[in-house]
């Protein structure tokens, strides 16, 4: 046999004894990895705090996010679908799905990949993202895991939901098993694109301006085929009170509407305002 072959043997059985070493001294037991993974594998998570761009958060044994990815607050783009949960000596890897969500013509949440959401924003957008819980020592309990990672994501029944728009804040409760995709959030659209007649901007709450909660605030609009608009989902929320500010001003938009093959069309269009506090003289 050829040197070269036995050496791509020797570095096959590395490479697969190396492996199995892993798994046999993962920090979990079976017992609990099979835990995990039927609470967890095909679950849709909502991060306290979106961070679009990382692909990895590294969860350290005190239950801090090694970064600037500290959770913080709720996001309606801040979601992943776990696909899978892997485990070694020194870590368990939420292996996940980037979401994006949608309140579609049905009343419903539904997500689809943040890529789509996102495709041709300039830079592209991370598909998949980890969440990768460090462990230092040997046999972690699941509960350990659950725990640090209630910390980074949401509960479906928390508090902090219902600083988000009333109808999110209900759906998020009821997510889907499947991930969708969105078909009209305007990406491929090949008609003209609605044009804005009147859209003033909503007044800035006053619990807002006194914790100078202002910004920019990104969002979904529905502009059906009268120039009717109404706010379907938010991308970047503000919170105090600015999301139902929005949504109140949005219903009184008017817009020329979308035009497709000579008629007047609906469409979802991504929109984004800037809130600033009035300047005082």
């Amino acid at each position: 046999m050829k040197k070269s072959s036995l050496l791509s043997l020797a570095v096959t059985a590395v490479l697969l004894l190396s492996g199995a070493a892993a798994t046999l001294h993962a920090a979990v037991s079976e017992a609990d990895q099979q835990s995990l993974r039927s609470q967890y594998v095909g679950k849709v998570l909502a991060f306290r705090k979106c961070a679009r761009m990382v692909s990895q958060y590294d969860v350290q044994e005190d239950g801090t996010v090694k970064g600037n990815s500290q959770p913080g607050f709720w996001s309606v783009d801040g979601s992943a679908k776990v696909k899978d949960i892997e485990f070694r000596k020194d870590r368990v890897t939420f292996k996940c799905l980037k979401l994006w969500a949608n309140i579609k013509d049905d009343g419903q949440l539904h997500y689809f990949p943040a890529t789509a959401a996102l495709k041709g924003k300039g830079r592209d957008y991370p598909e998949t993202t980890d969440i990768v819980f460090r462990t230092g020592q040997e046999n972690v309990a699941a509960p350990e895991i659950v725990q640090r990672l209630k910390k980074l994501c949401l509960g479906e029944q928390e508090s902090i939901l219902s600083s988000a728009p009333q109808p999110i804040a209900t759906f998020i409760q009821k997510v889907p098993v499947e991930v969708d995709i969105d078909p009209v959030t305007g990406h491929g659209f090949t008609g003209t694109a609605p044009k804005p007649v009147s859209k003033p901007l909503p007044p800035l709450p006053r619990e807002a301006e006194l914790v100078g909660q202002a910004g920019q605030e990104s969002f979904v609009v529905y502009v059906d085929d009268q120039g009717r608009a109404a706010v379907v989902a938010f991308t970047h929320l503000l919170q105090y009170g600015v999301e139902e500010a929005t949504i109140e001003a949005v219903k009184g938009w008017k817009f020329e509407p979308a035009m497709k093959d000579g008629k007047a069309v609906a469409i979802r269009i991504p929109m984004s305002i800037d809130l600033r506090p009035p300047v005082k003289k």
